[in-house]
């Protein structure tokens, strides 16, 4: 084939067949140059998914099967390891021209990963690896600009209190909800010795409760690779982190494993570490895993080791102030440039009660365990824990990507007590120096904030410091009529320290979104060491509206730290767009990302291209609702926490779900898909998938992943093409982007055969007296056979469904031959219609001049190697040289028969059919069966389309990939908020304090 001829159907995605093996391990210029010629004409997201292909297909050659959606997942989690990795680098290099070292899979340890690398150096011609390319995420600064807005788009949390999200802290603020426990029991501590509420004796302390997680040890260990021996030994601060950050991208409508490989950082915040042993002294059943566990740098490195994140990942330890100086160095990088996104936050879990002991003995804690605030009452602080993270991005990205902007971070400052009255001693000049760089920072009147959310643990020292410098500063200008609204989400949990900053951003965040501030516990009587008569500053002793001015809402956050690092934290609402940021409308695009953009492969269009997006649909048209888990009783856990959030939002729109199940939520390997017309039946599926009961509308994989070998082989016959050209119209109602398809190889076919084809004629309904299409001949009947059937073909292609091989009727050979690569589409429409004249044509008269005409046609044939098998039904293998033969073409006509399965090609597999009709066998799919083709008008159009998404439904849960955000974005949809991830956790603890006794809770 020229450089100049257009490529085969299928070479976008499966381009390159792997040659036989040799034992060289040799680069062959050959090689490479044909690889070169093979995607010199691929749009580079034809490049890239060609490469995956290539990837996948060798790898499965050394006996490793790599799902689509694992090419995320490391070649040593998915088995490639060994001899397996040193016979996949052989054969990577005899196809590719390149040589691949033996540090190759380190270098660039994930399929997706090592993609990227064989196309930048092919792209170069082939050129010796080097540096990578300046492509965002592998080394390019990005976009500076030092007056950025910054925005929060995502949020995650764990708080006492059974708070485990946004909703949920908000819930326990609004309600005015005293999470205060006593000290627990189900730790391993020794209670008994611990409380001495009299005498005040070493390592004792007279507290008697605080703010607790209920289960700090519950984890997910297999969610996030590692054992039990090495989820025993790590930090529970640092596995609350994993989860949390999970949950913050899935809040933002991101699939977290769209981050992968992106300059994301990550700036986390911790006060201390008390988990883990000496490493001298660490238990024979922790194998060596508590080195990792244990150092502080882990708790933003292990979040970036899990997520492929590749910005900045920076602990900070300014303790109580932790959380506050992360967000504040986390929006200095999204500003210069060197993180696209960053996760911000802290965290902080009491293995051990070290710290109740230390500061009973400074007399430092509250005996009740209650932080009274601003209090008359307050007799110190009360210790609690936590986590809380926050998801921030640029506001020109955020709004470019669709994501849901939360809250903007207007202004942030950092800075140190220097010498104060003691090292632990707050410092009131420095506090209203701090707030007053924020407000700098933010370019604000003092008068222009509404709320904050103080640091005040509950002392009798700090809070009226706190307060004085807070009227120093925001009383300036402000008019009495609009005081500055003050409290703490510490007077309901306590001082979770690292993760106090955190928190309280959160609670404003939230507060801002309802328009109420919640009140402040425990301030019945305020703290007579503050002068509270100016009327400034008004303590929120009860819920306080906070209505719509024409201004946005504005809060600040402060926290500081005991070691007199300081932080302040300026949150303003969200921009106003004319609509609410949570329901944006997404851009038309799905899991694939615009060119550039390195969330992803970028997508040669989006999936609109052509296609005008209507939300007016055919009545009653199904939808499908894709849910998947790592785990069987993930995916059970899934299904019930779906539906338990949508009893609380009745009104969300069916194909928003839908369409954010597709798009927002990693695909694993247990996946179930519903598809039905109605909510009800919806709900009927997700209920049955909750239980594990089975329902009409639902479709699942089994227990064990995908059923049979993941294989699978698309079959055609010419009943069903028929069929297809018959149901044009109900198709194009259905799926407008089959009418784009459909409208583009008719201007191709145009093109090639000089005149034209009338689209139109295809799409539009017959009428009663409309002439049958049966009754057309020759060069018309086969492209009314053909064209709407490669259409449709094209589209499952754009939905990546991507048969292993092709078995099909010696009649729709020219179509199977295209679609496997194997002819131009020049080439398949001419020996289509040249087949069709030889058919239709007298075997007396007519036949001999077309059979001539055909032979000759197939003669000056060059077919190409295909990217699949292609059989003719009956098991017989085509090979390009059988296509130059007239044989191949002249047996056509033969009578249409339905085998069971086409031999030798299915096993364990799954056949898509496009057959209209013929007997059923067990792994078969039938695209089009003629019982939904049997009805008429719009009916006709339902069952057609709940037809096909059926068989794309059950494609899924047995071979997978399905790209269902394409299927449902034809129609203008939305992104919608959804459940988190059902984590499966079991307990792992094993703090050295109570380990190292044997003593287990």
């Amino acid at each position: 084939m020229s450089q100049g001829e257009e490529m085969p159907h299928g070479t976008s995605h499966e381009a390159l067949s792997p040659p036989p093996q040799s034992p060289s391990s040799q680069p062959s210029e050959d090689s490479r140059d044909d690889l070169l010629l093979r995607i010199s004409e691929l749009s580079e997201h034809g490049r890239l998914r060609a490469l995956e292909d290539l990837v996948l297909k060798l790898a499965a050659q050394t006996g490793i099967r790599i799902r689509r959606w694992d090419t995320h997942r490391s070649f040593r989690e998915l088995g490639v390891s060994g001899g397996r990795a040193m016979r996949l680098r052989r054969a990577l290099s005899q196809h590719t021209g390149l040589t691949v070292s033996g540090s190759m899979l380190l270098d660039h340890p994930t399929p997706k990963a090592l993609v990227r690398h064989f196309d930048t150096h092919l792209a170069r011609g082939g050129a010796a690896p080097g540096a990578s390319p300046d492509v965002p995420g592998t080394g390019q600064a990005l976009p500076r600009s030092e007056d950025e807005t910054i925005v929060v788009v995502g949020m995650a949390c764990r708080y006492p209190g059974a708070v485990h999200n946004p909703d949920d802290l908000w819930r326990l603020v609004e309600e005015g909800t005293d999470a205060t426990t006593p000290l627990p029991g189900n730790r391993g501590w020794d209670l008994a010795a611990l409380t001495d509420t009299a005498s005040g004796g070493h390592n004792t302390t007279y507290c008697r409760g605080g703010g607790f997680l209920d289960e700090p040890g519950l984890f997910d260990a297999e969610f996030f690779g590692m054992s039990d021996a090495e989820a025993r030994a790590t930090d529970p601060q640092q596995r609350l982190l994993l989860e949390t950050a999970w949950e913050a991208v899935e809040h933002a409508r991101i699939d977290p494993m769209s981050l992968r490989s992106t300059p994301t950082g990550v700036f986390v915040g911790v006060a201390h570490q008390s988990y883990s042993p000496p490493l001298e002294r660490e238990p024979e059943e922790l194998e060596g895993h508590s080195l990792v566990g244990s150092i502080g740098s882990s708790l933003s490195g292990r979040v970036a080791y899990a997520l492929g994140l590749e910005g900045p990942a920076l602990t900070v330890d300014t303790a109580c102030s932790s959380a506050l100086v992360g967000v504040h160095l986390a929006v200095q990088s999204l500003r210069a440039g060197e993180s696209s996104m960053a996760l911000a936050g802290g965290v902080t879990v009491h293995s051990t009660p070290g710290g109740f002991a230390a500061f009973s003995r400074q007399r430092g804690l509250a005996p009740d365990g209650r932080a009274k605030s601003f209090s008359a009452d307050a007799d110190g602080f009360a210790l609690s824990e936590g986590a809380g993270l926050l998801l921030l991005e640029r506001l020109s990205d955020a709004r470019r990507h669709g994501h849901p902007v939360l809250a903007v971070i207007r202004g942030s400052a950092v800075n140190q007590d220097g010498t104060s009255n003691g090292m632990t001693a707050p410092n009131a000049p420095a506090q209203e120096r701090l707030i007053r760089r924020a407000l700098a920072d933010a370019r604000l009147r003092p008068d222009r904030v509404d709320v904050v959310e103080a640091h005040s643990p509950g002392t009798e020292l700090g809070d009226p410091i706190e307060v004085r410098a807070l009227q120093a500063v925001y009383s300036r200008d402000r008019d009495p009529r609009r005081p500055l609204l003050l409290g703490t989400m510490k007077s309901n949990i306590g001082h979770s320290l690292a993760a106090a900053g955190a928190g309280g951003l959160i609670k404003m965040v939230m507060a801002m979104r309802h328009g109420l501030v919640p009140r402040t516990l425990h301030v019945e009587r305020p703290t007579p060491k503050v002068d509270w008569s100016s009327g400034a500053i008004r303590l929120l002793a009860e819920p306080t509206p906070w209505p719509e001015t024409g201004e946005p809402r504005r809060a600040a956050v402060s926290s500081f730290g005991i070691t007199g690092t300081n932080g302040h934290v300026i949150l303003e609402s969200p921009p106003s767009d004319g609509r609410r940021p949570a329901d944006a409308v997404t851009p038309a695009r799905t899991a694939h990302r615009e060119a550039g953009d390195p969330t992803g492969f970028p997508a040669e269009g989006t999936a609109t291209d052509g296609v005008p997006a209507c939300r007016q649909d055919l009545p009653g048209l199904p939808i499908p609702w894709l849910l998947s888990a790592r785990t069987a009783a993930g995916l059970r856990d899934q299904a019930a926490r779906l539906r338990d959030h949508l009893a609380l939002r009745p009104g969300s729109a069916d194909l928003d779900i839908g369409f954010s199940l597709a798009t927002t939520r990693t695909r694993f390997e247990q996946r179930a898909v519903i598809v039905a017309r109605e909510r009800s039946a919806l709900l009927r599926g997700l209920e049955a998938l909750a239980n594990d009961h089975s329902a009409p509308e639902l479709h699942r994989s089994g227990a064990d992943g995908p059923d049979g070998d993941g294989s699978c082989v698309l079959s055609l016959h010419p009943a069903g093409v028929a069929l297809m050209a018959a149901n044009v119209p109900h198709l194009n109602r259905a799926f407008p982007a089959f009418g784009a398809e459909l409208r583009e190889v008719c201007e191709r076919a145009a093109s090639e055969l000089g005149e034209p084809v009338d689209v139109d004629e295809l799409l539009r309904e017959p009428g009663p007296g409309d002439r049958a299409t049966s009754s057309d001949s020759g060069a018309a009947a086969a492209l009314r056979h053909l064209l709407p059937g490669l259409a449709l073909l094209r589209l499952l292609e754009r939905w990546e469904v991507r048969p292993d091989s092709v078995t099909a009727h010696p009649d729709v050979l020219a179509l199977a031959a295209h679609v496997t690569g194997m002819l131009p589409f020049s080439d398949a429409v001419r020996m289509a219609t040249a087949q069709a004249a030889c058919r239709e044509a007298d075997p007396q008269e007519g036949g001999p001049t077309a059979a001539d005409h055909l032979t000759q046609l197939a003669a000056g044939l060059s077919p190409a190697p295909p990217w699949a098998p292609l059989h003719l039904e009956g098991g017989s293998p085509v090979t390009p040289s059988d296509l130059r033969s007239p044989h191949a073409w002249l047996g056509a006509g033969a009578p249409a028969q339905f085998p069971s399965a086409p031999e030798g090609e299915v096993g364990a597999g799954t056949v898509l059919a496009l057959h209209g009709h013929g007997r059923e066998a067990q792994g078969w799919l039938h695209l089009l069966p003629q019982q939904a083709a049997a009805a008429v008008g719009e009916d006709r159009t339902r069952r057609l389309a709940d037809s096909l998404l059926r068989a794309l439904a059950e494609y899924e849960v047995r071979v997978g990939g399905v790209d269902w955000g394409a299927v449902l974005a034809q129609r203008e949809v939305r992104t919608v908020d959804l459940p988190t991830y059902a984590f499966q956790q079991r307990t792992f603890w094993a703090p050295f304090g109570t380990a190292h006794h044997g003593r287990q809770p």
